[in-house]
């Protein structure tokens, strides 16, 4: 009985959001929906990266500017940079879209999804953990995590005589460095592929994509009931039992050693950071709002939301990196020659913070491959009040959203986007202008990613290493590009494999 009341009601809801689409379909182009289901019909029985394509030509076919409705939400998608400038640039729109809550159940209320005066307060306690003199401490993380992905390469190159899956070792390697630089203790993910943690993140990163992305998970009241919402649960326990055992313990550690009271400041928190490693999880532990400083529950969803945001992004960016440079050697030699350059021909000198930022050809290549391949192909904001955006009015309640990936395709854009080529990125060089909304890997404006800086230090880190060790070559069909899978984060339909080539100088 129960079961038929929600079902009903859910009905209605979706007839009534409907009757709002096509009215809204006045001022914005869409697809003609289906009673009910609406423009889910497009997209049932799709692959992720069919799903992907599909967005493309509804792009095509609708323009810059179009609305879907997916129940029980009415969605508009800006493919236009001057539009996204208006969205990204508000301090109005900041509220994230509908999909966002459905990380809620780990993250909380942390940065990510957080919004008005909370998010204020905690982007603001959160920046100084991001002030150079703490990230030059976390390169030293960076450099001894990926110096043991050197070795984890060896023993894999032994083993795979059809080539090497490099993003699975990567993906291993970004959750030990997010994990040492976010709680200060050692996941070993790399030589424990099996841990208990390792499987809870990977089955939360596939309930959060089935959650997003198919239709048949999106309501609460049919999720609850399902199996993917029990193996959630299961993993949420051990994600959040974890990170609140390291907390209690770190607490412990600051009331025994009489420096919780004394580090309660920023200037206390610079200094200590000068003296000692600190923790994203030890700066969390010394801040106050309000004079109050943040219980356990503050402080695991803003460690959580680091873990979640730190190693699945920067895992997809550097694939999709030594991919462009593994098909195009002439640019893989002159970022080989640049490390060599500016760290040296000794394998055992370590990276430090100042040597990374000279690596300039391989900062470039960075970011043209994030043009091409950015680790977060789509952002959705929330419309709380009807609003215009350059002609087009958006009413309360839309979600909006944006797209990295195609924006970074478009003609229109970037000359010939399909072909990596990162000296459009040198401003002293480049003749080619890019405006600053078509290029948002990292998004922009008041939400931009407040980690940009960490990543890429991480990244460069990573690449530095593996490339004084090996060189890389692609295993598979270079005439055809990766088919993509447009997730949470972008990926490939299948995994790139890779022949590492051991260097000797």
């Amino acid at each position: 009985m129960w079961l038929l009341l929600a079902l009903v009601l859910l009905l209605v809801i979706l007839a009534l959001e409907m009757l709002r689409f096509v009215r809204n379909m006045r001022t914005i182009p869409g697809p003609l929906p289906l009673p009910l289901l609406g423009n889910a019909h497009l997209f049932l029985g799709l692959t992720p990266a069919e799903a992907c394509l599909r967005m493309g030509e509804l792009a095509e076919k609708h323009g810059d500017t179009f609305g879907l409705f997916l129940g029980p939400s009415y969605s508009v998608m800006l493919f236009n940079p001057r539009d996204v400038e208006r969205v990204l640039s508000s301090t109005q729109l900041l509220t994230k879209s509908e999909e966002y809550s459905f990380l809620g159940r780990w993250l909380n209320e942390g940065l990510l999804v957080s919004n008005g005066r909370k998010w204020h307060r905690r982007r603001k306690i959160i920046t100084p953990a991001f002030h150079f003199r703490i990230l030059e401490q976390y390169v030293e993380i960076f450099d001894r995590q990926s110096l043991r992905l050197v070795e984890e390469l060896k023993l894999r190159r032994s083993r795979g005589h059809a080539g090497v899956n490099l993003g699975e070792a990567i993906h291993l390697c970004t959750l030990d460095a997010i994990c040492e630089t976010a709680m200060g203790v050692s996941l070993n993910a790399q030589t424990n592929v099996d841990s208990e943690y390792v499987q809870a993140v990977k089955t939360i990163s596939m309930v959060l994509h089935k959650r997003m992305f198919n239709i048949l998970y999106r309501f609460d009241l049919t999720y609850m009931l399902t199996p993917l919402a029990r193996a959630e649960k299961k993993a949420l326990n051990v994600l959040h039992q974890f990170t609140e055992k390291i907390i209690v313990q770190r607490r412990e550690e600051l009331i025994r050693s009489g420096k919780e009271q004394e580090a309660s400041t920023k200037e206390d928190v610079d200094d200590v950071g000068a003296k000692r490693k600190m923790a994203f999880l030890d700066i969390l532990l010394q801040s106050t709002i309000d004079e109050r400083p943040l219980n356990n529950l503050d402080i695991r969803e803003e460690v959580d939301t680091f873990m979640f945001e730190g190693h699945d992004t920067t895992s997809s960016a550097l694939m999709f990196f030594f991919y462009n440079i593994a098909t195009h050697p002439e640019a893989q030699q002159k970022c080989f020659e640049e490390v060599m350059s500016v760290v040296g021909q000794d394998k055992s000198t370590p990276v430090t913070y100042e040597l990374l930022n000279k690596l300039h050809y391989v900062d470039l290549c960075v970011k043209e491959t994030l043009r091409m391949y950015p680790s977060v192909p789509l952002l959705g904001r929330k419309v709380l009040e009807d609003c215009e955006i350059n002609g087009k009015l958006i009413p309360a309640g839309t979600n909006i959203g944006i797209s990295p990936l195609y924006l970074g395709r478009r003609e229109e854009l970037f000359s010939e986007p399909n072909s990596f080529k990162p000296e459009r990125f040198d401003v002293v060089t480049t003749a080619e202008k890019l405006n600053p909304y078509a290029y948002i890997p990292f998004s922009a404006g008041p939400r931009n990613c407040i980690g940009q800086k960490f990543a890429m230090l991480e990244i460069k880190a990573i690449v530095a290493n593996v490339l004084r060790h090996y060189a890389v070559d692609f295993v598979g069909d270079t005439s055809k590009p990766p088919v993509l899978i447009a997730e949470l984060i972008l990926r490939t339909k299948d995994p790139l494999m890779f022949k590492l080539r051991e260097r000797v100088y």
